[in-house]
């Protein structure tokens, strides 16, 4: 399970518990001013190929590394040498090669370890205890934990794990001097988190595990010792890089003078992640229980449909199959630019890496999103049950996996942030808005009939929308606002490619309680996500300025929805909410039409550039359209009311349209299609007087105009004698399909 090497290029200085390594080819760190690039392959190679000159090492022939790299997965450098000329390319299969002449080179024969057996003390064998930590860690669910052959150890930071030293001897404190050491990446370094070194020590000093998140460090401590064996537990702060860290035991030897040092290297990582158990982590979920469901379950469903006939179905996120815990570690280190760095420790930073990463849009991500509904060369998006077939196709070829919709990149981005140990959970908007501009409003604009003015209407509300949410607390937020604790918890953020936010597509994490509040300049992208679940939906009539001519507070954000946490799986919706559905509403926004709410949203949307404009309809006709007893079926007719009400104190004479048009599901309209439309005639209505309209569609004209979804958009406006602007309002329906059950006899 070991390499051992001799480290000849200079001792190296220990200081207390953490020392700080010497710079040279015998410490892991590169120095600060040095001339080399390591931001390209050739570079690291380069790094790399020098770090390996004057070292010797051995390994013994019944040890060798238990983890190989499976044939089908490529490299991080393969992949990336893709896009390098064939000079480059042949540049490094050359330093590729000299690398492992050096390694050949370096390696101690069987007399010269004989020799140094019997003058150093040396790791004869290393338990790692994979199973009792992994228990201890909440990994034992990882399949890579539990494996009969080779188990890797997987364990949270912020947590002390155990691993056992066999040495040809017993260690004595006086006379052998030991070391710890971890590292990360391809130039480990003390200052910027990705190397540790500590002295193995007797005495029950654990000052490292205690203070402040900033001042906790790297620690170990002698556990128990029998015979020629040394149980130690290490700690690792609970704010280290989440990845897979080499360790090695290093014995410092002193011949004539000077310091030698050998190296016994580990065979495998050992992979820290997230730990939402522990308080010192900014992930920490108080209540325990609800990790069963938001990191350890496996199962989760999919809700989609409308607001007023929700459908569900199941999705298998498979966090612990084997091989996704490798491919989340790899997929995050991609959005780092394929190099380690403090900010793979930091959740915000994670969180909105893989809503970036996630899509293809920017670094040539997972999954390429397609709505188009041409899904040839690839798989349609409803085909798609599970994550673990997306990061295993992705992994293998190094390219982005066809085709996604909003539901699958959700339930990809719970996957792999559960993988991580960022407790995450999808989440299911319906009617919701998506504002381009971010006014923080849905604007629509309509000539003088009421036909959309196309180049000008950039947003939609589509059916629904799936985003995901992220537990974080927010101790930066608590200290720039002055409120402990008010921006902790739950985070929105989404991996769709929709708008582009620091020119990437990437979107959150936004606080809830911020979205709630209308605190719009909080969190990242809150302005948009606040416009998803609270824009007001309004139509202009097209002009310089534009005239509101009607505002729907109520239109956008229902219904919000997860899956109900019971730690497991559960049944499909059926219309109650009783151990499927958890409404999430309240979390986004205050009751529609409440004082609260309504002061929330004058605050945010006064901040858009419509907000001066937003005013009521002078003429005081109101309409409306009157929602559906049941949903509509297919083969159905199905008749539209519209109600006209003169609110003012004056008689009025108006005019109705009423168009129906046919729209995917997230709100387009196909085409300039109608369904079916209708003017009225000419009507005279007096003040309070309320007057109904009706117009019935054809079942046929609906099929043969609309898509699968079945969705289409229903408008009315209504021109009032004497005023410029008329009234108008809009509304979407769903015609539903009828679901198939089996029932399998024997």
């Amino acid at each position: 399970m070991s390499i051992y090497r001799e480290l000849r290029g200079g001792p190296v200085r220990t200081v207390g518990r953490l020392p700080r390594p010497s710079y040279g080819f015998s410490s892991p760190c590169a120095p600060p001013n040095s001339s080399r690039r390591a931001d390209t392959i050739l570079g690291r190679l380069n790094l790399r190929r020098e770090s390996m000159r004057n070292r010797r090492c051995y390994s013994p022939p019944n040890r060798r590394r238990t983890r190989p790299r499976p044939a089908s997965r490529r490299t991080r450098r393969e992949v990336a040498a893709d896009t390098v000329d064939d000079t480059e390319k042949e540049k490094i299969e050359e330093l590729e090669k000299e690398i492992e002449e050096e390694q050949e080179k370096s390696r101690l024969d069987e007399a010269t370890l004989a020799r140094l057996k019997g003058e150093c003390l040396l790791v004869e064998d290393l338990d790692l205890h994979v199973r009792e930590n992994a228990e201890e860690h909440h990994t034992d669910l990882f399949e890579c934990t539990g494996r009969d052959q080779d188990p890797q150890l997987v364990v949270r930071r912020g947590q002390e794990f155990k691993l056992t030293l066999t040495f040809q001897r017993p260690w004595n404190s006086e006379l052998d001097d030991m070391h710890l050491v971890f590292k990360i990446g391809d130039e480990p370094n003390y200052r910027k988190g990705t190397y540790a070194e500590m002295k193995l020590e007797e005495g029950t000093d654990t000052s490292y595990m205690s203070g402040d998140v900033q001042s906790r460090e790297w620690g170990a401590r002698i556990l128990s010792q029998s015979e020629n064996s040394l149980t130690v537990g290490v700690y690792s702060p609970p704010d280290v890089i989440v990845g897979e860290w080499e360790y090695a035991v290093r014995t410092v030897k002193v011949k004539d003078g000077k310091d030698e040092n050998y190296e016994c290297e580990g065979s495998e990582e050992v992979i820290i992640l997230l730990n939402p158990w522990c308080q010192d982590d900014q992930v920490y979920m108080k209540e325990s229980g609800d990790l069963k469901e938001y990191i350890a379950n496996e199962i989760g469903l999919v809700f989609c449909g409308s607001s007023r006939n929700i459908e569900s179905k199941p999705w298998d996120y498979g966090q612990f199959q084997s091989g996704i815990l490798e491919a989340s570690l790899e997929i995050l280190l991609k959005a780092n630019g394929d190099k380690v760095s403090s900010n793979m420790g930091d959740p915000l930073y994670i969180a909105r890496a893989l809503s970036r990463i996630l899509n293809n849009c920017d670094d040539n991500g997972v999954l390429m999103g397609r709505w188009d509904g041409d899904y040839s060369g690839g798989t349609k998006p409803l085909s798609w049950r599970g994550s673990a077939p997306i990061l295993q196709q992705y992994m293998q070829t190094g390219q982005p996996v066809k085709y996604g919709q909003c539901w699958v990149f959700s339930h990809l981005l719970t996957t792999v942030a559960r993988a991580l140990g960022l407790p995450c959970r999808s989440v299911t908007n319906f009617s919701s808005a998506h504002d381009t501009d971010l006014t923080m409003t849905s604007d629509k604009y309509v000539d003088d009939n009421g036909n959309d003015v196309r180049h000008k209407n950039k947003d939609s509300v589509w059916n629904f929308h799936v985003w995901n949410e992220v537990w974080i607390l927010r101790p930066d937020l608590s200290e720039l606002t002055g409120y402990k604790g008010k921006y902790d918890g739950w985070h929105a953020v989404d991996a769709t490619p929709q708008e582009l936010s620091d020119s990437v597509f990437q979107c959150g994490p936004s606080p809830l309680t911020a979205i709630k509040e209308g605190d719009v300049h909080i969190g990242y992208d809150t302005k948009f996500i606040f416009g998803e679940v609270n824009a007001e939906f309004c139509t202009w009539k097209d002009g310089n300025p534009p005239t509101l001519m009607s505002r729907d507070s109520n239109r956008v954000g229902q219904k919000i929805s997860t899956k109900f946490p019971n730690g497991g799986p559960c049944g499909y919706y059926t219309g109650s909410d009783k151990g499927v559905r958890l409404d999430l509403t309240d979390l986004y926004k205050y009751p529609e039409g409440s004082a609260s709410e309504r002061e929330v949203v004058e605050k945010a949307t006064s901040k858009g550039k419509l907000g001066q404009l937003l005013t009521g309809s002078k003429s005081g006709v109101e309409i409306s359209i009157y929602d559906f007893d049941k949903q509509p079926r297919v083969g159905e007719d199905v008749t539209i009311k519209v109600k006209v009400k003169n609110a003012s104190s004056e008689k009025r004479s108006i005019r109705l349209r009423t168009t129906v048009q046919p729209t995917n599901y997230w709100g387009g309209l196909i085409g300039n299609q109608k369904i079916a439309t209708k003017l009225f005639g000419q009507d005279w209505l007096g003040q309070g007087l309320i007057k109904v309209y009706e117009l019935t569609v054809d079942t046929d004209d609906i099929i043969r105009h609309c898509d699968d979804s079945l969705s289409m958009k229903i408008g009315a406006i209504c021109n009032v004698q004497g005023f410029t602007e008329p009234s108008f309002e809009s509304s979407e329906l769903v015609v539903k399909t009828p679901g198939i059950k089996c029932t399998v006899s024997m």
